[in-house]
């Protein structure tokens, strides 16, 4: 039993060390790539992920949600891309209703009309993957100081939690070796009483 356990204790610790050192990597990453290369939505290994604000493409993708992008090489009718529209400074993610030798003519499901402009490949950050609906609530709760106070906090709790049990079992284990190694029998068992 105490064996299992420091297995697990080691694995958890383990898990736990590596995703605090992934965050890490990612968070000093993505400050470079934002402030030394400008990049908002960086991507690794041509993967990358927003958080959506807006309602445009609204029931597929809400507001609040967190999207995975992937580079491709291409994009057809169909598609959701998000890209940089420069003329309002911001990222926006809508479906490709048409494309063309310009590039892609967008539009929000939600909008009534198509976007006003032609969005050039070079924009194109990529194409949305997947979403966590709900998922971009938290992401960005973990990027304020209260997010990260409480995930240092959660992790501290884990390693503690782990800790405290462990060593209650070595207790209990050292405790009943103490009563298990005297027999009935024993000569010290006598004279002890």
């Amino acid at each position: 039993m105490k064996k299992v356990f420091r297995i697990f204790t080691v694995a958890v610790r383990a898990l736990l060390l590596a995703a605090i050192a992934l965050l890490l990597i990612y968070n000093i990453y993505t400050l470079i790539a934002r402030y030394a290369y400008g990049r908002n939505i960086p991507t690794i290994f041509g993967f990358g992920c927003a958080v959506v604000e807006t309602g445009s493409m609204e029931p597929s993708i809400s507001a609040g949600d967190l999207i995975f992008i992937q580079e491709k090489e291409q994009y057809f009718v169909g598609d959701i891309i998000t890209f940089f529209d420069s003329s309002h400074n911001e990222y926006v993610t809508h479906r490709i209703i048409f494309t063309s030798e310009q590039g892609y003519v967008t539009k929000g499901v939600a909008n009534s009309g198509q976007d006003l402009f032609t969005v050039p490949q070079g924009a194109v950050v990529g194409k949305v993957i997947g979403v966590w609906s709900g998922g971009g609530s938290a992401v960005v709760f973990l990027q304020t100081p209260a997010g990260i106070f409480t995930l240092i906090l959660s992790a501290a709790a884990v390693w503690g939690i782990t800790t405290g049990v462990s060593f209650m079992i070595c207790r209990v284990q050292k405790k009943g070796q103490d009563t298990s190694d005297i027999s009935p029998n024993d000569p010290k068992s006598d004279e002890e009483a």
